[in-house]
């Protein structure tokens, strides 16, 4: 069985937010919710569960005010929710990756202490849970459009269910534009691909600029997947995606 150290951890993006370089912890806590059903007359307790699920997350680290770093993640706490995905195996093709469909940040605390680098704090309020993804594009950048069919990445289990194609853009350079992200999906290795679904167009009025997206996708998808992307007056992007497949 393999075994992952802190120095593993490939990336932490929230939305378009790259916050790994703040972290020195985090944590994920999942809880299943009981119900105390006891009824008068019973000697010991009994608990049902509802079905319900409870996921906490917790992020400690330095305070950091760059441009897309933490503090400007959280500053304000915004009331917009985003995607936030987690690469705790290493930021590498086909590593499982943990992905959360939106995020709220519900706390930001700024720790200031005499002989003290400034620390931080960030809380989140999770809807719909955890999802374990599978990396697909590492966290990279690209200067001309293309695609990774030689870098084809086999999934655990072929989708039949659908599921979501989760998309960060980290950044864009060149004049305003868009960049279309395009999942693809073929049944064999070095064989053809053919579209399953993209992102649109995703519109840049400004850059440098960021965004993040999760796109559903119904039906089967093949075993292997791969990812095109092309470009509308921009240059070159940063992104990185996964492919979470329904049970």
């Amino acid at each position: 069985m393999a075994k992952y150290s802190s120095a593993d951890v490939g990336f932490h993006l929230l939305g378009g937010y790259s916050l790994l370089g703040t972290d020195t912890k985090y944590d994920d806590a999942v809880e299943l919710r009981l119900n105390d059903t006891s009824v008068l007359g019973q000697a010991d307790e009994i608990y049902w569960s509802s079905g319900a699920k409870k996921t906490e997350i917790t992020q400690e680290g330095w305070y950091d005010d760059a441009v897309g770093s933490v503090h400007n993640a959280f500053n304000d706490l915004p009331v917009t929710a985003l995607p936030m995905s987690i690469a705790p195996h290493g930021n590498v093709n086909g590593r499982a990756i943990d992905c959360y469909q939106s995020v709220q940040r519900i706390g930001w605390t700024v720790q200031v202490a005499t002989s003290e680098v400034t620390k931080a704090q960030g809380r989140y309020g999770v809807w719909y849970g955890k999802k374990r993804a599978t990396l697909i594009h590492a966290l990279g950048a690209e200067t001309t459009a293309g695609n990774t069919d030689v870098l084809d990445v086999q999934l655990p289990a072929a989708a039949t269910n659908g599921g979501y194609f989760i998309v960060h853009v980290t950044s864009v350079v060149g004049a305003a534009g868009s960049v279309t992200i395009e999942l693809r999906d073929g049944v064999g290795a070095g064989t053809t691909y053919t579209a399953k679904v993209n992102t649109g167009a995703i519109a840049f009025a400004s850059v440098p600029g960021t965004s993040a997206l999760w796109v559903p996708f119904t039906g089967t998808l093949g075993p292997y997947v791969s990812v095109a992307w092309s470009y509308a007056t921009l240059t070159g992007v940063t992104f990185a995606a996964g492919v979470y497949v329904a049970p």
